[in-house]
């Protein structure tokens, strides 16, 4: 760290107000990681922890959590075996997110998004782009992120934001992708377009001609995933970059998917946010975090239990699930806050930062009916 950071009074509370390793005796630690095998994986957690305070101050690319998460395998997880992966079934690798969420949630999107794209890669008919990007995926040679809000929940009710035009060989990609984590530290983005009225899903390669990543937006939270706008001017993606389409919903067959994976996001935000109730020393923290562990188990039992497919569920479930877990994670870091009173405010407290990224979650991913799910627990009496 330079001299300079050391300098900054926020960096300074930061350092010496940092956080022990969560207690694993406390039964919200447990939750959090008592499917994961991998004792490598539970070492690094409270590291990961440690680290998130200065990244958020600094809006700083979280690079030593991605140099030390693949000791625990984290880069091969999502991707198959037969090209070096460790091929994880969706819950567990989703397990995983909610742990790493539990230490860092900007680190847990960035290797989401991450995964999201080696997902589009490995469900792709593209044979030839699959044995060229997942061999170097899983030896984290390369970075690659997603760039797909503009098909799912970003300008859908005006122009398309990306619009891809037929040429000799492939298609010439203009407009803007608006939210993408990490594109600036990543060799390639997975994006879709609109074709009249269907879509293409292709990864383009960062230098690309015509490919200019913007600067991170000025988010009030989880500035160290780097989230911008990627803006293309007439840039040629040849057939060979082609993942899926033209076809109506080229993001159906992602793979590692489940139907409401961002909740483990959530779920992860409010264990550690509990984590931070739990090393309160008082009586009210006491009888708080109880209450909330009992909320908290039986959110996460009805989560688990959408998301088995053996099970049938109500379509409708999933929205409510979504929603009850934003809504969960948003009281317990802000009871948080009250519980550190002033000092939870400070810059560098743990507790203003979950807060703040307890709002990423009303706003991620979220389709009307989630946002609608979310705004009626908010506001119920």
């Amino acid at each position: 760290m330079s001299a300079a950071r050391c300098e900054d009074p926020r960096l300074r509370f930061a350092q010496s107000r940092r956080l022990p390793s969560p207690d694993p005796s406390l039964p919200c630690y447990h939750l959090a990681v008592d499917e994961i095998q991998e004792t490598n994986l539970r070492e690094l957690l409270p590291g990961i922890r440690a680290r998130a305070a200065e990244f958020d101050l600094n809006g700083q690319w979280p690079a030593q959590d991605l140099e030390v998460l693949p000791h625990a395998g984290a880069m091969r997880w999502a991707i198959p075996a037969w090209c070096g992966g460790k091929d994880l079934s969706p819950i567990e690798l989703h397990f995983r997110y909610e742990a790493i969420a539990a230490a860092s949630l900007a680190t847990a999107l960035v290797l989401t998004q991450r995964d999201s794209a080696v997902g589009f890669i490995a469900a792709s008919q593209n044979t030839t782009l699959q044995e060229e990007l997942l061999p170097l995926l899983a030896r984290n040679a390369i970075f690659a992120t997603v760039g797909i809000a503009q098909l799912t929940t970003s300008r859908q009710h005006g122009e398309p934001a990306l619009i891809a035009s037929k040429v000799d060989g492939g298609y010439r990609i203009n407009g803007v992708i608006p939210w993408s984590s990490g594109a600036d530290h990543s060799q390639y983005v997975v994006a879709g377009a609109a074709v009249g009225p269907q879509q293409i899903l292709f990864a383009v390669p960062t230098d690309r001609e015509g490919v200019t990543i913007d600067p991170p937006l000025p988010l009030v939270a989880l500035a160290a995933s780097h989230t911008g706008a990627i803006r293309c001017d007439d840039v040629l993606i040849e057939d060979h970059l082609l993942l899926a389409g033209p076809a109506d919903n080229v993001l159906a067959g992602r793979k590692k998917s489940l139907p409401i994976g961002q909740s483990f996001l959530a779920l992860g935000l409010a264990r550690g946010a509990l984590d931070l109730v739990a090393e309160h020393d008082s009586s009210l923290a006491r009888s708080t975090q109880a209450r909330f562990e009992d909320q908290l188990r039986t959110l996460r039992a009805e989560v688990l239990n959408f998301c088995d497919p053996s099970k049938s569920n109500r379509p409708e479930d999933g929205p409510r699930l979504r929603g009850a877990c934003n809504e969960l994670a948003l009281r317990i870091a802000h009871s948080a806050v009250a519980l550190y009173k002033g000092t939870g405010l400070l810059a560098g407290h743990p507790a203003q930062r979950l807060a703040r990224e307890a709002l990423f979650l009303l706003v991620w991913s979220c389709p009307n009916p989630v946002i609608d799910c979310t705004v009626d627990l908010l506001s119920a009496g």
